[in-house]
């Protein structure tokens, strides 16, 4: 399990954010859910990991253009780990970038 940190960066194209999204599988279904813990209410799915990322990347995108984000946003990943695992899912943690 990677954890990346959140860090911004300059790019051709502009200033890039790196997001830490939560990926949660569960063997009696298939495809993954995204959690985006650093912005609360940004969720999104896909079939497989690949997907998933890519989805949760437009998601995010989605939320950073048309939603206020909040200054400071306080979460407890080992909670939210804690409470999906408690009922028989996987959580994995990976890293997205967006162009902002």
């Amino acid at each position: 399990m990677t954890t990346p940190s959140k860090s911004t960066t300059e790019t051709s194209a502009g200033e890039a954010e790196e997001f830490e999204v939560m990926l949660v599988s569960d063997d009696a279904e298939p495809g993954y859910s995204v959690i985006v813990p650093a912005l609360p209410g940004c969720f999104s799915q896909g079939d497989d990991w690949d997907e998933a990322l890519s989805m949760a990347a437009e998601a995010i995108e989605g939320f950073l253009e048309f939603s206020s984000r909040p200054q400071k946003q306080v979460y407890d990943k080992e909670r939210i780990i804690r409470d999906w695992t408690a009922i028989g899912c996987q959580v994995e943690v990976a890293a997205v970038w967006v162009q902002r």
